[in-house]
C-alpha cells in the first residue's frame, strides 16, 4: 500500500504568484497520519462564472476550480472526489481525489499565473525547470522533485498565461495540464 501524497509546494514561484493574484495564501494542516496538507484558510465564496482576463498579466478573472471541477479530475484519474474544499474563487485551485484500485488519495494543486512571472523565468533558466515538453502551450516543462515524489509541469501560453500543475503522476499531471489548455485556449 502506497503512504497517502501530501504535496509540499516545490518552487518558491508559486507561493509568490499567490500572493501577486491576490489569492489566500493556504495554510498547512495536520493530516490523520501525522503529515501535512495544504488547505486553504478562507471562507466559503459563492462561485461566480467569470470571462477570462484580457491582458497576458491579469489572470485575477480566471477561476480555476470552475474551469476544471473536482469531478473532472477524479474522472481524469478513474475514480472519485475524495473531498471539495471550500475556496475561494481565484486563478488557483487544490483538488483531493481517490483514484480507483488505490487505498489513498491524491491531491493536485493547480496554479493560473501572470505571464510576465513565468515567462522571464522560462527564458532565463528552461534547464532548471525539468525537461521540455512538446505539445502543451508555448513552452513547457516537466520536474520530478525527488524529495516530495511529485511531478510539476510549469506550461506557458505567451500573451495569456502560466499554468503550473503538482501531482504525484507524470501521466496525471500532463492529462491535467491539458486538460486546463484545452478548455482555456481549445483543442
Amino acid at each position: 500500500m502506497r503512504p497517502r501524497v501530501r504535496l509540499w509546494i516545490p518552487v518558491a514561484l508559486v507561493m509568490a504568484a499567490q500572493i501577486a493574484c491576490g489569492g489566500a495564501s493556504p495554510q498547512a494542516t495536520s493530516a490523520p497520519s501525522g503529515g501535512e496538507v495544504i488547505e486553504p484558510t478562507s471562507p466559503p465564496a459563492q462561485i461566480q462564472p467569470t470571462e477570462p482576463p484580457s491582458g497576458g498579466s491579469d489572470v485575477s478573472g480566471y477561476v480555476a476550480c470552475e474551469i476544471v471541477t473536482a469531478q473532472d479530475v477524479a474522472d481524469l484519474v478513474g475514480g472519485t472526489v475524495s473531498r471539495e474544499l471550500d475556496q475561494q474563487p481565484s486563478p488557483n485551485c487544490i483538488y483531493e481525489v481517490d483514484p480507483a484500485g488505490e487505498d489513498n488519495y491524491a491531491q493536485f494543486l493547480v496554479y493560473i499565473e501572470p505571464t510576465d512571472m513565468v515567462q522571464p523565468l522560462i527564458e532565463a533558466m528552461p534547464e532548471q525547470l525539468g525537461d521540455p515538453v512538446a505539445g502543451i502551450g508555448d513552452a513547457a516543462y516537466l520536474e520530478h522533485d525527488d524529495s516530495s515524489e511529485t511531478y510539476h509541469l510549469i506550461a506557458l501560453v505567451r500573451n495569456r498565461f502560466g499554468l503550473e500543475v503538482i501531482g504525484d503522476q507524470e501521466d496525471w499531471v500532463l492529462d491535467l495540464g491539458k486538460l486546463f489548455l484545452s478548455r482555456m485556449v481549445g483543442p
